[in-house]
């Protein structure tokens, strides 16, 4: 079957993955501008995740090695409600004092602040688990 793509979907899908880089590289550059305050994390992997929504139940997390899935969701209605990168030891759990993270929430994003806790952390481990070197 021929897929047809729209303007707005590929645009759509090529912000949220431009979105995911450009927290990724922010989480990296707060490491670079006080790297006495972390210095364990000078030279740790990074990541990225972008979850996805549709529906209120329905939602999905994307890092790097999904990108088509992630674009076939956007194709399909999911929209982006929360987007992370992150630079942390692979080695270890995440706490919320060994790691470095930079997060973007949709505007749209009308969840109550103790979900989206919970969501965000889930985003940082699913981004944890396909780090880019």
């Amino acid at each position: 079957m021929l897929e047809i793509h729209t303007e707005k979907e590929d645009s759509a899908a090529f912000a949220a993955l431009q979105e995911a880089e450009r927290c990724r590289k922010e989480a990296c550059a707060k490491i670079r501008q006080d790297p006495k305050r972390y210095a364990e994390l000078a030279g740790q992997p990074s990541g990225w995740c972008v979850v996805t929504e549709k529906g209120f139940w329905k939602r999905s997390f994307h890092g790097p090695h999904e990108q088509s899935l992630l674009r076939d969701r956007i194709e399909h209605g999911h929209k982006v409600i929360l987007t992370v990168g992150i630079v942390a030891d692979p080695r270890v759990s995440i706490t919320p004092d060994n790691h470095v993270a930079e997060i973007k929430v949709d505007p749209s994003c009308k969840m109550p602040f103790d979900r989206l806790a919970i969501l965000t952390a889930q985003a940082k481990i699913h981004a944890t688990s396909t780090f880019i070197r």
